[in-house]
C-alpha cells in the first residue's frame, strides 16, 4: 500500500537527505540542499512520491526538464542527484540509464 506523503513531508525529506550527503560550509551546504528540495518537489508535483521512493523514470524526467536551463545548472542538479543516488546505493543500477546532455558542464 502506497502512501501518499504531503509536500512539506517530502520537502523535509529531501532537506534531512541532502544534509546527509554534502559536507562543508553551512552556507554551502544549505545551497546544495535547496537545490535538491527544488528537485523533490518537482518530482511530487508529478508523481507524488518521495526522494526515497524514486525511480529511474523519475529522475530522467527531471534532467530532461532541465533544458531551458543552461548547460551548468544541468550538470550542478546532475551532480546533487548523483551523490544522493550513491548515498542511496541506487547509482550503480541507475547510471547506465542516466547518460545525457547534462553530464557535461
Amino acid at each position: 500500500m502506497k502512501m501518499d506523503l504531503g509536500q512539506t513531508e517530502v520537502e523535509r525529506q529531501a532537506r534531512s537527505l541532502a544534509r546527509r550527503v554534502f559536507s562543508g560550509q553551512r552556507r554551502v551546504v544549505k545551497g546544495k540542499e535547496n537545490h535538491f528540495a527544488n528537485v523533490a518537489n518537482k518530482v511530487y508535483g508529478r508523481w507524488r512520491v518521495g526522494p526515497y521512493q524514486w525511480q529511474v523514470k523519475h529522475v530522467r524526467w527531471v534532467l530532461v526538464s532541465l533544458t531551458r536551463c543552461s548547460s551548468g545548472t544541468r550538470y550542478r542538479y546532475f551532480r546533487y542527484i548523483r551523490a544522493c543516488l550513491i548515498y542511496l546505493n541506487k547509482w550503480c543500477d541507475w547510471e547506465p540509464h542516466l547518460h545525457g546532455p547534462w553530464q557535461n558542464p
